[in-house]
């Protein structure tokens, strides 16, 4: 155990370190970590490193039903560090037969190439950065480049609807990083073309209630990317670790009353969740590929504000469309447990338990009030099923709203642009900085520009 002493304000941890204790901490570390990640503590770094033997052991604990379940004999690890984790996949021998290491410092890839050099058939080494693909997606984009397509090389291909490619272990608190892995899916892009892999992750508390909440907790947190992931992914929650297993380490921040997330940012401030999600198998049945986009852009423009009406809405694009939602004979099919042995009450605040996805999954009761925001996932999803299946749908100015968005995006010239396109701004919109208290750069004086320069 770390030689920390906590104290808590408003919730969250903070670390407090009395000058002994730090340099006990860092004589324990600086043998293995760079000075950057033992020096400065950060409120919600993006690349997160287990920092010891101990706490990968307690991680292979609670993986071991799961990983006991899979057949599939490849596993990415995000930025690996020294190994403490690899060692623990490295002990499966028999059941994973290739071990892609991905790290993004160079400080680390002397120690992760000898283990290259011991085992040259089953571990493969590269350096590069995951957690931020979506800016390779964008270079690649506009220069023609092969980033993603050399980052990737090792990683096996498998059709769609066929079992996992490979299993993804890592600690991540990007919040671009799974808006992107939703992008990926959606636009058959990236690393969801090369097939269905499954991830197990620790990521900050924040980001796994807004991904995985339902409406009851407020549409301040249930937004566009909530819904889609929902419909795209299962998901189920594992088990809650220490944040002090990672490094870097958490810096204090204070939550201050104009805070719009205080109360999910204070939830479980000390953890990371560790859960594991995987795209749907039976997505393409629940959507065609090639309506994959539609259905993207059907949520994001619909949740623009989770207060629109859903009928007014939908009359602007397909008019006098109100009745057949309001007059509908069809049954609806229940939506069931993705995993029936999941405990609800075990479940962190705020979130769901993982479910099935239907196109028969009707609203009851829907009128001239009902809003976008009182429909569930499985429920936004028969919707737009609806809305697809409508003869006027090919001639609706819905498709004309799409291509327009998509023009944009294909002429975004600079990361933030295609970001700003690519994310519809919401109603009342959150970014990374307010989910996560991350801090935005300030921009460039004229002098530093030129000092740069």
């Amino acid at each position: 155990m770390l030689p920390l002493r906590f104290s808590w304000r408003l919730g969250r941890s903070v670390a407090c370190f009395s000058s002994k204790a730090k340099r006990e901490f860092v004589a324990r570390y600086s043998g293995e970590y760079p000075d950057k990640l033992l020096s400065k503590k950060q409120k919600t770094p993006a690349h997160m490193y287990v920092a010891n033997a101990e706490a990968a052991q307690r991680i292979g604990q609670y993986l071991e039903p799961h990983l006991q379940q899979t057949s599939c004999d490849t596993v990415l690890e995000l930025n690996p560090g020294v190994g403490h984790f690899t060692k623990h996949l490295l002990d499966r021998e028999s059941q994973f037969r290739k071990i892609i290491l991905l790290e993004s410092m160079e400080y680390f890839m002397p120690r992760l190439q000898e283990l290259h050099t011991l085992y040259p058939e089953r571990v493969k080494v590269r350096q590069g950065d995951m957690v931020n693909l979506w800016k390779l997606v964008f270079m690649d984009k506009m220069d023609n480049g092969v980033r993603v397509a050399e980052l990737l090389h090792d990683v096996p291909q498998r059709a769609f609807n066929d079992d996992i490619n490979m299993l993804v272990f890592g600690a991540v608190g990007s919040y671009s990083f799974f808006k992107h892995l939703i992008n990926s899916l959606v636009f058959q892009t990236s690393l969801y073309n090369l097939g269905r892999c499954e991830m197990i992750l620790a990521m900050p508390p924040p980001i796994y209630i807004h991904l995985t909440c339902n409406n009851d907790v407020g549409y301040l947190i249930y937004r566009s990317t909530t819904v889609l992931f929902q419909i795209l992914f299962e998901h189920r929650f594992i088990a809650k670790v220490p944040r002090e297993d990672f490094l870097p380490l958490q810096a204090e921040y204070k939550l201050t009353k104009s805070s719009k997330l205080g109360k999910v940012r204070a939830i479980n401030p000390e953890y990371l969740y560790l859960v594991k999600f995987v795209p749907r198998r039976n997505l393409h049945e629940l959507c065609s590929p090639q309506d994959l986009v539609a259905l993207w852009f059907f949520v994001k423009q619909n949740y623009v504000s989770r207060r629109n009406r859903i009928i007014p809405n939908l009359e602007k694009w397909v008019p006098g469309c109100g009745p057949r939602l309001i007059i509908n004979p069809q049954a609806s099919e229940p939506i069931l447990p993705t995993y029936p042995d999941e405990s609800p009450q075990k479940l962190p605040q705020y979130t769901t338990q993982g479910t099935t996805m239907s196109t028969k999954d009707f609203f009851p009761g829907i009128n001239i009030y009902t809003q976008f925001g009182d429909l569930r996932p499985s429920q936004m999803l028969t919707l737009f099923t609806q809305f697809r299946q409508w003869p006027e749908y090919q001639e609706s100015s819905f498709l004309a709203s799409m291509e327009n968005a998509l023009l944009k995006m294909e002429t975004a010239n600079d990361e933030q642009s295609l970001e700003d396109v690519v994310n519809l701004p919401e109603e009342d919109d959150i970014g990374a900085e307010e989910l996560l208290d991350e801090v935005k750069p300030e921009p460039a004086t004229d002098r530093q520009k030129a000092k740069a320069a």
